[in-house]
């Protein structure tokens, strides 16, 4: 049986956590892919030629994921068990794709998995963003509104913002090297928020905030060494990240209102050559109304428009 969150991965598609975490895992690894499900992400990383083992707690849909995987280890991340089965393996790759918002306690299971990566290796890890503008309009409205999956999965326990995410990770003992953020516009996403929900003024101080339309966030992570350097870099990586972010919102608003202006310029273009056409209609009615008039009546008309 596939899993819930089966879906087919496009690792072309460039605004996909997905195809994200794959780049960032890389080619030729050794990975450990917690929440593996059915093997949709296992696919995909055994076709970048890594080899990967799995932890998964729904033992009912592992098995399609079996045929990627080196092994799967069944059972719940909160708990000490899956981990023991590990012993004293060591990976590349740690990969947490949409999993750490499921979890009890995603510090104590990112700190476990610490334990399992090479002193090199990285961690990869993709959460939703609670603070996306519909999430907000939703609440403005008195509602949360669950559903099967995406922002507002009624599995999920644990929600993140962007800073709230940096701090996970740094409290974990990790540095981030890289984020990407899969971005949806507001009243887009399944949360089915709608215009008529949120009054124009506070819909435009919600899209001020950077990360209001950000879905997902997906980060690349290494450990702490202590190497100021490498920290201070991390933290310019971030402000740059970030800058261009806002640079690109900034363009796709100027887009927008280019386009806005465009239609408006072509329908008072459309409106001028109907007003013309009938201008020019009118006149011509009036012509031949003059013609059927007497003589007398026209010099009288002209008189009182005198």
């Amino acid at each position: 049986m596939l899993s819930h969150y089966h879906t087919n991965v496009d690792v072309e598609k460039n605004n996909s956590s997905h195809a994200a975490m794959l780049r960032m895992v890389g080619f030729n690894k050794r990975v450990l892919e917690a929440g593996c499900a059915s093997g949709h992400v296992s696919e995909k990383l055994s076709a970048q030629g890594c080899t990967v083992v799995g932890i998964e707690l729904d033992a009912s849909v592992v098995d399609p994921a079996r045929q990627w995987l080196e092994r799967v280890i069944v059972g719940n991340l909160d708990d000490p068990s899956p981990w023991r089965e590990l012993d004293e393996e060591l990976f590349d790759v740690v990969l947490f794709g949409d999993v750490l918002e499921h979890l009890r306690d995603p510090l104590s299971t990112l700190r476990e998995s610490l334990k399992y990566l090479t002193p090199s290796g990285i961690v990869v890890i993709s959460v939703p963003n609670i603070a996306h503008a519909d999430v907000k309009i939703a609440l403005i409205n008195g509602r949360f509104p669950y559903s099967d999956d995406g922002l507002l999965d009624r599995t999920h326990i644990s929600f993140f913002t962007k800073e709230s995410l940096l701090k996970l990770v740094k409290d974990a003992g990790l540095i981030e090297v890289e984020i990407f953020r899969v971005t949806l516009p507001v009243f887009h996403t399944e949360i089915g928020v709608e215009k008529g929900d949120v009054d124009g003024q506070v819909l435009e101080a919600i899209l001020e905030e950077r990360e209001s339309e950000t879905y997902q966030f997906v980060i690349k992570a290494v450990r702490d060494n202590g190497d100021r350097s490498l920290e201070a870099l991390a933290g310019d990586l971030v402000e740059l990240t970030d800058k261009l972010y806002d640079q690109t919102r900034r363009n796709q608003m100027l887009e927008a209102k280019l386009d806005g202006l465009e239609e408006r310029v072509e329908a008072m273009t459309i409106q001028r050559q109907a007003d013309a056409r009938d201008l020019a209609h009118y006149r011509h009615q009036t012509d031949l109304i003059k013609r059927l008039l007497p003589t007398s009546l026209l010099r009288f008309i002209r008189s009182r428009s005198t």
